[in-house]
């Protein structure tokens, strides 16, 4: 079964600092498509979704899933 690891944190970071992932829980999920509906919520609530990985070397980095996110604010 594949699985969509999201990477946020709720509070935020001084600028230009990168979350030290191995103290970050990562959500899991089963589809991509679950794992992006999560991180829209996080984003909209005031967290900072960092990253998503997936199968396959499936991997959004945070500028990719902002983007995403403005995409889909913008139907």
């Amino acid at each position: 079964m594949p699985v969509y690891k999201v990477f946020y944190t709720d509070t935020p970071l001084p600028a230009d600092t990168k979350p030290d992932f191995t103290y970050v829980m990562p959500l899991d999920f089963v589809s991509r498509d679950e794992a992006l509906a999560k991180a829209f919520k996080l984003i909209f609530s005031g967290a900072i979704v960092w990253k998503i990985e997936g199968p396959e070397g499936f991997y959004l980095d945070r500028a990719d899933v902002e983007r995403e996110y403005l995409i889909f604010r913008s139907r």
